[in-house]
């Protein structure tokens, strides 16, 4: 794989992407907690496929540039989440008297899907590095073509429980192996005009919300609409996806301020899952915001509180700067005894 410089624009990408997963995450797992008009509901859940493209945006853009594999950057990851998590959720479960095994063991009894079937792919991004690198062309499309057919239409089905919804390493392989096939053909469809691809995405989500709204997700064509759109292996959401990454990745710029936010994405997204932090901050902050506005200033306020919780996690994360330079000292030293030895 070719190291290339990272374009400005993914990492635009990614702030947005994340931004989508919190506001995602805060209707979906609030919203529907609380008491209000039924009759909104049809509105948020038509709302939820445009916002679920996240977590495929962010496999597509790793597939891209390619996972560049290394003891450091492993031990970092495992450090990140570790800092986050556990020392927070050790006192919870010692004070709520719980059991405190599951919590120790936080990457296999995670609350952090995401983060988990991550580790996977990272554990075997050589091999798939190796593959993308020495095979020919038509057998990497075979390849993606093979996987596309396990995970979209045996995880569409969901006759298969561990492919169902998406949330599992063999569509995290084959978004993978999409991101590399995109930047491969890009001298093809960048031909394309760029605002093709985001008239495309309109359009599609469109489309999606109206036969969602008008049918909702409890009646059979509203079941198969939302089956085809919202699932992380369904193809229309990871057509979503890719029609705004081909947008963004025909941006092309350089920004310092972007690049600076984007490297604390990772840290929003751990923050934002806290279970404690969802506990004991967000729930108790949303029940008093919905007891004094109605349901529309509601959906304003997701989003401020949206941008509220991105850039708390982005100060926190910077904030701790020195203690991340230290862990990659540390890692750097364990990295080059290992090599000694």
């Amino acid at each position: 794989m070719n190291k290339m410089e990272r374009n400005s624009a993914h990492e635009l990408l990614r702030i947005f992407a994340m931004f989508l997963i919190v506001l995602y995450h805060l209707i979906s797992y609030y919203l529907y907690l609380l008491p209000h008009n039924s009759a909104y509901d049809y509105i948020f859940e038509a709302t939820l496929p445009t916002l679920h493209i996240g977590v495929i945006l962010f496999i597509l853009i790793t597939g891209y540039y390619g996972i560049k594999p290394s003891i450091k950057g492993f031990f970092h990851l495992l450090f990140i989440v570790l800092i986050y998590y556990l020392p927070i959720e050790l006192v919870r479960c010692i004070y709520n008297q719980e059991n405190v095994l599951n919590t120790l063991l936080f990457i296999t009894n995670t609350p952090y899907w995401f983060i988990r079937t991550y580790f996977y792919l990272y554990l075997i991004s050589p091999i798939l590095n190796t593959y993308l690198r020495v095979a020919k062309q038509r057998d990497i499309n075979i390849m993606l073509f093979f996987l596309g057919i396990i995970s979209v239409y045996f995880g569409m089905m969901q006759g298969d429980s561990s492919l169902k919804d998406g949330k599992n390493l063999v569509n995290f392989m084959f978004l993978y192996f999409l991101g590399w096939t995109i930047h491969y053909y890009q001298s093809i469809w960048g031909n394309i005009r760029k605002y093709c691809w985001i008239v495309l995405f309109i359009i599609l989500n469109c489309l999606t919300f109206f036969i969602l709204f008008k049918f909702n997700k409890h009646s059979s064509i509203g079941q198969i609409m939302w089956r085809c759109s919202f699932l992380y292996c369904s193809p229309l959401l990871i057509l979503n996806s890719t029609l705004l990454f081909m947008f963004f990745s025909r941006l092309h710029f350089h920004s310092k301020i972007i690049n600076y936010l984007g490297r604390s994405i990772f840290a929003v997204y751990i923050i934002h899952c806290q279970p404690t932090f969802h506990e004991y901050i967000i729930m108790p902050l949303i029940t008093y915001i919905q007891s004094n506005f109605n349901m529309f200033f509601m959906s304003v306020i997701f989003i401020g509180l949206t941008i509220g919780i991105m850039f708390m996690s982005i100060v926190i994360d910077k904030a701790l700067t020195p203690l991340w330079e230290q862990e990659q000292k540390f890692c750097v030293w364990v990295q080059n005894k290992m090599k000694g030895s």
